[in-house]
């Protein structure tokens, strides 16, 4: 009788375990059917000390901040016989845009040639041998360094940005000035078609790069509200140990004062030499060593005056002519 009583409780048992199972599974189904578990609005107690770094520089959001990653910026720095001054600007420089997390090359072009320094056909030169590697350029002199962080050296979004606004540069105040520091986008540099290569010698090469933009149309933009002043760049450059070249030969004047329509970016002729990286205080550098070509019947002016035989056939002219002349008793 005992035992008997102990299976039906055990069946009884069993059954209600088995019910008691059934209707959660069915219960659990439907809510799945009805969406209610995928759709759930869980909340969360995790802090931000309870998240990892990578979290909280993106603040949470699956959205990547416009921190300027997703664009390259190459310094582009004519250089010749200024090996004073790239030791210190290019650590001064590499830690500035670091600061800024700026993705960044600096490179070097240096003009090994015996002609008259030409900054525009360097930069022209720089530029094609790094086109695939960035997406904006920054045209920089290497004797000048910005001293406000505020000025900026992020992707130009709305045009060419001058960082070295006449207000800000310690030397050129002009309101037509764009030299020093200008940023562009590639696409606009080569839409400009570059840097006009008539200009060897120092000076206003920048001038008529200016005349290109404003020509194409593009919207020049400049630092705003900053109260450094004339502070906000030091000039490294020593006029007495390194004299400007700024001597003006044969017809260069009258040539170069008009719009370039014929040279640039794609008529630029050089040579690479070599390609070096260097480190200077833990900043790479890449130094690109070029051979630049002059044709001496279109820009005589590429060389100096004692070496152009055009200036010796003058010399002779001119003591013939004065060998001529009658002398007065």
């Amino acid at each position: 009788m005992a035992r008997r009583t102990f299976v039906s409780k055990f069946r009884l048992l069993l059954l209600g375990v088995i019910v008691t199972f059934l209707v959660a599974a069915f219960y659990g189904f439907s809510l799945v059917q009805n969406g209610s578990l995928l759709n759930c609005q869980c909340s969360s107690t995790k802090t931000s000390q309870d998240v990892g770094v990578e979290d909280v520089r993106k603040g949470g959001s699956e959205e990547k901040p416009d921190t300027g990653e997703d664009h390259k910026l190459c310094i582009l720095v004519p250089f010749r016989d200024r090996f004073e001054e790239l030791l210190e600007f290019a650590p001064f420089l590499g830690k500035f845009l670091e600061r800024q997390k700026v993705n960044h090359k600096i490179v070097i072009i240096n003009q090994l040639d015996k002609y008259r320094f030409n900054r525009a056909s360097l930069i022209n030169a720089g530029f094609l041998h790094t086109r695939h590697d960035c997406d904006y350029i920054a045209m920089h002199d290497v004797d000048l360094l910005p001293m406000n962080d505020e000025l900026s050296y992020a992707f130009p979004e709305s045009g060419p940005f001058h960082v070295a606004a006449p207000w800000l540069h310690p030397l050129y105040h002009y309101k037509t000035f764009v030299g020093g520091i200008l940023l562009l986008q590639s696409k606009h540099f080569e839409m400009l078609n570059g840097l006009s290569n008539k200009y060897w010698g120092w000076g206003r090469e920048d001038d008529e790069f200016f005349v290109r933009m404003r020509k194409a149309k593009l919207q020049l933009s400049r630092p705003g509200n900053l109260t450094t002043g004339y502070k906000s760049f030091r000039h490294v450059h020593d006029r007495r140990k390194r004299p400007r070249d700024s001597h003006k030969y044969y017809d260069q004047w009258e040539k170069t004062r008009r719009l370039d329509k014929e040279t640039g970016l794609t008529t630029v002729e050089y040579t690479v030499d070599s390609v070096s990286q260097l480190t200077i205080d833990d900043t790479a550098v890449t130094v690109m060593n070029v051979y630049l070509e002059c044709n001496v019947d279109v820009t005589p002016w590429c060389l100096q005056a004692e070496d152009h035989p055009w200036y010796e056939k003058r010399k002779e002219a001119q003591a013939k002519a004065s060998q001529k002349q009658p002398t007065q008793t």
